[in-house]
């Protein structure tokens, strides 16, 4: 008998993420987005079975079985590259984002109110902007700067960006200005509904597009994706991680056959290029150089919503509380700081500085601040030459500034994680 030749190699599966559109959560997007280099990625659908066990005068249990509510769901995570994957997970879980990038050309100002989910803005001159270029709209300033990207050639006093809505509001006079790589995008964790997508505190959602070559069209689409979880992972003997876990909408197969083109031009890099601070930041006398590993997870309380609406998928998929834990392996230790730390609950400043060492529109660098780190455990190792300790640690959410520093996003509040990512991507 010949063998089959309608096989599916496990190492020709790809993956894609994008954006779906504010308000419309659950919804597949046109286009499948980004790819997205990644080592792990577990889908699971996820029927309620729901058992007939009434009495039928014989001596058996179940008489049917029936779907009830369907919800999907996946693990996924890889080497962090700097572009797709992480960001637009550290996006969906945290919510809150800001974005700013290096002077290019043109620069004008608004001359009327800009609402938030406009596509159009209407400036004082046109002059040095053209289409397809990234605005940013804001400065650091204001408290919530935004990158956009022109869709049509400018005309008359009018700046159009169909695809990149404007999430923010923002007042006439305010600065409009050409932006070039390298890009700044900040994380922090949303509150209220200033920047929201889906409602008070509700971040965007993403769909996700996992080529396997077994589904129609090779791929199934996993919408409404919302992360409960995203673990940093740095080490360094390895390169730098991240893993995350989502609650989404059950699969769907892809509308159209997808193609394979599954390339980042952005290379992951060692997690010996992290540099730590510990009471400030990552420089001067507050780097810390015994650092062999960290790990930070954040997670997010997830819940979907089942109603009587004449249909499977939830009615809403829910963020609720939002937490972090982490760990710090000093190996070795050249002191007792961190036992002092925990005895005393002083809860230090904790920065993580991971870059690719190079500059320009060229630099990738992920940054997390931490104002508050409560030590919780602070154990002594000796399970080498050497003594170490092993920390765990809880962010606190708080609006404090320190060092400099502040983990409070454009929605304001109380915030325990801030994520910075750096990269050459205009907005996400």
């Amino acid at each position: 008998m010949a063998p089959p030749t309608t096989i599916a190699p496990v190492q020709e599966r790809e993956l894609w993420v994008v954006k779906e559109a504010a308000g419309a959560a659950g919804t597949i997007p046109a286009t499948i987005g980004s790819p997205v280099p990644f080592t792990t990625f577990k889908p699971s659908d996820k029927p309620m079975w729901l058992d007939d066990d009434s009495f039928q005068g014989s001596m058996g249990d179940v008489y049917g079985e029936y779907q009830g509510p369907l919800i999907g769901g996946f693990d996924v995570g890889g080497h962090i590259v700097g572009d797709h994957g992480f960001a637009e997970a550290a996006y969906n879980l945290l919510g809150d984002y800001t974005a700013t990038g290096a002077a290019g050309t043109g620069s004008t100002t608004l001359t009327a109110p800009l609402t938030a989910g406009a596509t159009t803005a209407t400036v004082a001159a046109i002059t040095g902007f053209s289409s397809g270029q990234s605005v940013q709209i804001g400065i650091t300033a204001d408290g919530n700067p935004e990158i956009v990207t022109l869709s049509t050639a400018p005309s008359g006093n009018t700046l159009t960006f169909t695809n990149t809505p404007a999430r923010f509001a923002h007042a006439s006079g305010k600065t409009v200005a050409g932006v070039v790589a390298p890009f700044v995008h900040v994380f922090a964790l949303l509150n209220g509904s200033t920047g929201a997508a889906n409602g008070p505190g509700q971040g965007p959602t993403h769909c996700f597009t996992h080529f396997d070559n077994l589904a129609a069209n090779g791929a199934n689409q996993y919408a409404y994706s919302c992360f409960s979880e995203l673990v940093i992972t740095g080490n360094a003997e390895k390169l730098l991680d991240w893993t995350g876990k989502v609650t989404c909408a059950s699969r769907a197969t892809a509308a159209t056959l997808v193609s394979t083109a599954n390339v980042s031009g952005v290379q992951p890099y060692p997690s010996w290029r992290t540099v730590t601070g510990i009471a400030g930041i990552a420089s001067g006398g507050t780097q810390v150089k015994n650092l062999a590993e960290h790990a930070i997870t954040l997670s997010r309380a997830v819940k979907a919503y089942n109603t009587e609406q004449g249909s499977q998928q939830p009615y809403v998929i829910a963020r609720g509380k939002q937490s972090n834990q982490g760990k710090l392996t000093f190996a070795p230790s050249i002191d007792d700081s961190a036992l002092i730390a925990m005895l005393g609950n002083t809860q230090p400043q904790l920065q993580f500085v991971s870059s690719n060492g190079l500059g320009g529109a060229n630099l990738v660098q992920v940054q997390v601040d931490i104002i508050l780190a409560a030590y919780t455990v602070a154990d002594e190792n000796d399970g080498g030459e050497l003594f170490g300790y092993d920390v765990t640690f809880k962010p606190i959410h708080t609006a404090a500034t320190s060092g400099g520093i502040s983990t409070t996003g454009a929605s304001g509040g109380k915030a325990a994680v801030k994520i910075t990512l750096t990269n050459a991507v205009p907005t996400y």
